[in-house]
């Protein structure tokens, strides 16, 4: 099979018949420079769907020029003959010109198509009964992000890179259990783990990654010059209850602590991770009216590279990198999440906005999860309107929300 594409300026739309049915050969045609710099990024999405079949083709047009246009695609049938026309990123003079040339070749195997992206639907454009694949592969997270150009980050390779959580059924009780204490006051919460935070600095357990000891003098003056009063209790013996910290001590002057494994303490160690990680969750646990999942893919904490070079980091070279708190996708939409389990600054939003169509174009899907926001009366208010004029969804009061209706807001999303 040979599909011919009209090149599109949204990454999608050019791949989708690739994606769909691993065709022997896929000729785009538009302004030549500027496709074949798309060509890299192309080759390597591919590679990341695992289809290796596929050759890349790119021949110029001049998109205004009807008569060009057909000329074009006549010799494209007289090359392949039976190829097949997708119409999905095609621009009106394209589109038209693709009328011309399957009325003239009616009868000879050329066929036309055209895929809704958002639903995955696929229309026999030239109803003949005749059409591609109708079973679009779902995208991953980091297939999405390939295909705009980017790459994922690891933790591997860079040190506050993507972690590879492990999303077993303990640990995910463990998420739950945390955001439960959480919830109940996420401003104590944000303190309290931020003091776990900065016990790191004064740590004098030398022999057990996973214990923490400092001195409650060093502790008290730290905080005090920032105005932070010093609580040792508070959601700590909450957490030793539930057996996520383990022997919590109060001794001679120092204040120490285990935690039950590497993953606790990441999340014990970062105020923000326990609303990412419960956001990932109940996407996760989200079903549709049918009974299935419905997001298909779904990532936390996801650090991102704009142009798909990881440099070492004492490399000169500068990179544009972000990283995202959640992203999901359903089908071939990315659901962009900015989570906030506090004060939201005006930036934030621009942020996500920027990264969101950056790396899913218009068909990217942006919202803030967030507990108190931080704000009220007018700020608050101006904070919403911004967010509405940049198409950003607010969920706000998350921790006073029962799972039910944060999984119910979820799935509205899509």
């Amino acid at each position: 099979m040979v599909i011919v594409e009209f090149f599109s300026q949204t990454p999608i739309e050019n791949m989708i018949s690739a994606l769909a049915n691993s065709p022997e050969r896929v000729v785009f045609l538009g302004e030549y420079k500027k496709m074949k710099r798309y060509d890299p990024v192309f080759r390597r999405f591919l590679d990341s769907a695992g289809n290796t079949v596929t050759q890349l083709e790119y021949r110029n047009i001049r998109i205004r020029d009807l008569t060009g246009i057909v000329e074009a695609l006549e010799e494209l049938v007289r090359d392949y003959p039976g190829c097949h026309f997708d119409i999905t990123g095609g621009e009106p003079m394209a589109v038209a010109a693709v009328g011309v040339v399957c009325e003239r070749y009616r009868g000879q195997g050329v066929e036309l198509h055209q895929y809704n992206v958002r639903t995955g639907r696929v229309y026999d454009c030239d109803v003949n009964g005749r059409s591609v694949s109708e079973l679009l592969p779902d995208m991953t997270v980091e297939q999405n992000i390939i295909l705009h150009g980017g790459s994922v980050v690891t933790w591997e390779e860079r040190e506050n890179g993507t972690y590879p959580w492990r999303m077993d059924e303990d640990f995910c009780r463990d998420i739950v259990s945390m955001w439960e204490i959480c919830r109940v006051n996420c401003s104590r919460w944000n303190r309290q783990i931020t003091l776990l935070d900065d016990m790191q600095r004064f740590n004098t357990e030398q022999t057990d990654p996973l214990r923490l000891s400092a001195p409650i003098s060093a502790l008290q003056q730290y905080l005090a010059e920032r105005r932070v009063p010093l609580d040792l209790k508070a959601v700590y013996d909450k957490l030793e209850k539930a057996g996520l910290l383990r022997n919590v001590r109060r001794e001679e002057g120092v204040f120490s602590l285990g935690f039950k494994n590497e993953q606790i303490r990441r999340c014990l160690t970062k105020a923000g991770t326990i609303l990412e990680l419960i956001t990932y969750v109940a996407a996760r646990e989200t079903r549709d009216r049918d009974g299935q999942t419905c997001y298909t893919d779904a990532m936390t904490g996801v650090f991102i590279d704009w142009d798909g070079v990881v440099h070492d980091e004492d490399d000169p070279q500068v990179d544009t990198q972000n990283e995202i708190d959640v992203v999901l996708m359903k089908g071939l939409i990315p659901v962009f999440v900015s989570c906030k389990n506090g004060a939201v600054e005006e930036e934030e939003l621009y942020k996500l906005n920027t990264v969101a169509e950056r790396f899913g174009d218009k068909f990217a899907k942006k919202v803030l999860v967030g507990t108190t926001l931080g704000k009220g009366g007018r700020s608050k208010r101006y904070l919403l309107e911004r967010a509405e004029d940049m198409g950003i969804k607010v969920i706000e009061g998350v921790h006073e929300m029962p799972r039910e209706e944060f999984a119910r807001q979820l799935r509205a999303l899509v």
